[in-house]
């Protein structure tokens, strides 16, 4: 209706009273196909493809229905779930699966593929779940899909829409099983077949490209028009983008266990970016748009106040002062964005390139993503440039997908059949045959005697205390030790042959697969973990009580010496009092205040800790 039966040329020349048509049925064209040009037979295929998108999403939207019937049928009979409690969240996940499984076993409900599995746990409900996504999630870890397009002056962009992920989809992760959830041999022998598929998706998108540009600018505006124009935020709330999500995510996480984990995020990368101070020129700037803007919009409210009708028929140009007014409300708006926060920036002198680096760990928390270039650089600006890459505005996103969009056929043409041969290995060397899920990606197995990333930080955790029990320990450790080292990773393999066998296998960065395990089992308390895995949680474990003992031996002096000050003290007023002074030197510790005590402790941990370097409050011989 919009493109066909609207005369747009007479809108246009509406500008006043006698030149506008009082109703609206006077701008609707009668028979807008009677005439054959180029612009109908456009707005006749976008209607047709327009069409055929409503069929399909219709006819998902009933498939989608059909579904949920069936699991709620499966909730309420099988599981004895009622729908309200889980649309309350007063049912977790793991509740659900640990019902799964005792039907399972139980012989009432089985959810085997083709093969007579008996046994399943959480990993293997898992793993079928989200078959497709650890594989995603392990390219985009091992940076094997090659997204950066080269523009001039701009530099590499990386480009992620949806449109894209879609293609990805079809060309990786729908192709590479067949019936049995099985990889297709085909898949990973034949690279060429799958650079064939991206060139085809290519072509696609460069032809449906018009149309999907003018969907997708429709649906946008349409969705967050109205949102703007209340809130006054015009570039809209920043988000992650799409890429990064990918990137934050990890192996075996549902989708609503990383909404969970990613909702605090928002506010902490919020809080991260508000500490940076604006420069002294774009706050001169600020001021100078506040000040003029303001001045004018008080002369406007002043003509206002005196009569109304000057704002509608008043002219300066073509337009009446109350275009102007709105205009100088987004001058105002936006000079007012580039001054700084005096609740944030106060003018007396802080440390605030330690609230930056806090600010920067807090958001690493929620995304578990810190890499080894942020640390101790929170503040530099190339840390900050990379962190709003990932973090834009609503409208820089959107800006950012109609570009992606457009260049999706150089992508998929030249950029990632280059990238066919890499992804078919690692697909070959990385996939395993779980019993009960199929052929699942080997890092969401979790494990680790193959798996394991010898770069990160947390796998050297705990060695040296269990080295030197195993030295210290009798002939049955010595034992339990070379039985446990045939299950090492390959970094200390002292076999040669399993040592080549497993550094074969692709390892994650920055331990994704580890971080992703103890995610895992943080939410699901009751799984049995592999042996690898279980050793894993006992150097980490073992890692805490050394970092806690180290912790108490740095303390104990503090307390001591606390106590003693104490001690002096209270003679000292007891002396002052003219009261005979009671032996408190024989009772120790035990007449100190807890309060006290807990407030030394507080200060000394700020301080500096076991292994933080900073040394404690009082200096050491």
């Amino acid at each position: 209706f919009l493109f066909a039966y609207l005369d747009w040329y007479k809108l246009v020349q509406c500008t006043d009273e006698r030149s506008c048509e009082e109703k609206l049925s006077d701008y609707v064209i009668d028979k807008p196909f009677s005439q054959k040009s180029l612009y109908n037979l456009l707005v006749i295929l976008y209607c047709l493809l327009f069409l055929l998108y409503g069929i399909f999403s219709t006819f998902t939207f009933i498939a989608s229905i059909s579904d949920a019937l069936t699991a709620r049928t499966f909730f309420e009979d099988k599981l004895g779930i009622d729908t309200r409690k889980l649309e309350g969240g007063s049912i977790e996940w793991d509740d659900i699966v640990q019902k799964t499984i005792t039907l399972q076993k139980s012989g009432q409900c089985r959810i085997d593929i083709h093969e007579n599995v008996q046994h399943i746990d959480e990993l293997t409900v898992t793993q079928r779940i989200l078959r497709k996504e650890n594989f995603m999630v392990a390219f985009i870890n091992k940076d094997l899909i090659d997204l950066k397009v080269p523009l001039p002056f701009v530099g590499n962009i990386q480009c992620f829409s949806k449109s894209l992920e879609v293609s990805i989809y079809f060309c990786i992760l729908s192709y590479m099983f067949n019936h049995k959830y099985q990889v297709r041999p085909t898949f990973y022998m034949d690279p060429a077949s799958l650079k064939r598929r991206f060139v085809v998706c290519g072509v696609a998108h460069a032809v449906f490209m018009p149309f999907l540009l003018l969907f997708m600018m429709l649906h946008f505006f349409m969705s967050h028009m109205y949102d703007w124009r209340s809130s006054r935020q015009y570039l809209g709330p920043r988000e992650w983008s799409d890429y990064a999500k990918w990137t934050f995510r990890e192996f075996n996480e549902l989708p609503h266990m990383f909404e969970r984990r990613m909702g605090p995020s928002y506010k902490a990368a919020e809080d991260y970016l508000k500490l940076f101070p604006q420069s002294a020129a774009m706050a001169s700037l600020g001021r100078a748009l506040v000040f003029v803007s303001g001045s004018l919009g008080a002369v406007l409210i002043s003509f206002a106040a005196v009569n109304d009708s000057i704002l509608l028929h008043v002219k300066i140009g073509q337009w009446n002062l109350l275009w102007y007014a709105g205009i100088l409300g987004v001058v105002y708006s936006v000079g007012k964005g580039m001054l700084p926060n005096i609740d944030i920036h106060p003018p007396h002198v802080h440390n605030v390139y330690a609230e930056i680096e806090n600010a920067l760990g807090k958001v690493s928390t929620h995304t578990h993503y810190f890499p080894d270039i942020w640390k101790g650089r929170g503040w530099d600006s190339q840390t900050k440039k990379s962190f709003t890459e990932m973090f834009q505005f609503k409208a820089q996103l959107f800006a950012l997908e109609l570009l992606s969009v457009v260049l999706a056929p150089y992508i998929l043409c030249i950029s990632l059949p280059k990238c066919a041969g890499k992804l078919c290995h690692f697909v070959h060397k990385a996939k395993i045959e779980m019993p009960g899920a199929g052929d699942v990606c080997g890092h969401s197995s979790f494990n680790f005697d193959a798996f394991e990333d010898e770069n990160w930080e947390g796998t050297k955790m705990g060695e040296g205390s269990l080295e030197d029990a195993t030295d210290g320990g009798s002939d049955a450790t010595t034992a339990a030790a070379d039985s446990s080292a045939q299950h090492l990773p390959y970094t200390r393999q002292r076999n040669p042959e399993i040592r080549t066998k497993l550094k074969s296998r692709p390892k994650t960065r920055q331990g994704k697969m580890e971080k992703s395990f103890f995610s895992f089992k943080a939410a699901h308390p009751n799984w049995k973990c592999s042996s690898s895995g279980q050793n894993l949680i006992d150097r980490i474990s073992s890692y805490q009580q050394q970092q806690e003992q180290a912790l108490a031996r740095e303390i104990q002096p503090h307390i001591e010496a606390a106590a003693r000050q104490l001690e002096t003290l209270r003679r000292l007023e007891s002396n002052n009092r003219g009261q005979p002074r009671q032996d408190n030197l024989s009772m120790g510790v035990g007449r100190i205040d807890e309060s006290y005590m807990r407030q030394n402790l507080s200060t000394i941990e700020e301080s500096g800790g076991a292994d933080s370097g900073g040394g404690g409050i009082f200096p050491r011989n």
